[in-house]
């Protein structure tokens, strides 16, 4: 297993305090590029890593078009994200899964099982998450990776 980052535990990123030169993005930053919304640009970490995870919801995105348009706009999306390095799933993502599931379990709470896919997947890259969506906030005071809201 090659560890791309380190940290200890996981936090929300301050870009004031805390400095990240690996990321993993989540779909939701790449939805919200699509979608020409506003992203924090400075809070973006030197390097960028996609998953599988992503790669999976882009295409279903893809399939599920309603029109030509949105077809061609969401292929684009995939194909921005086609070069860059897949950091795949391995026994220790799915040790990672597994502690997460547990940790938010035993604090009652819960995150979409994709998201925890992927939350898990920069936990045992040692990368930061970007990400857009609330959602991973769950995962904010438990042994994780580190959040980077943008």
């Amino acid at each position: 297993m090659t560890v791309i980052g380190e940290h200890s535990g996981l936090a929300l990123a301050d870009s004031a305090n805390l400095t990240i030169r690996y990321g993993l993005l989540d779909t939701s930053v790449l939805v919200a590029e699509e979608n020409a919304w506003p992203l924090m640009a400075d809070r973006f970490p030197e390097f960028l890593y996609v998953s599988p995870i992503t790669l999976a919801e882009l295409e279903a995105r893809i399939l599920s078009a309603p029109d030509d348009e949105t077809r061609e706009i969401r292929q684009r999306t995939l194909d921005l994200v086609s070069g860059m390095t897949v950091l795949e799933i391995n026994e220790q993502v799915a040790s990672c899964w597994a502690s997460l599931l547990v940790q938010l379990a035993s604090a009652g709470r819960r995150v979409d099982s994709n998201h925890l896919w992927t939350a898990a997947i920069a936990y045992a890259y040692g990368v930061g998450l970007i990400t857009t969506d609330t959602d991973l906030h769950a995962l904010h005071d438990l042994d994780g990776p580190i959040i980077i809201d943008v």
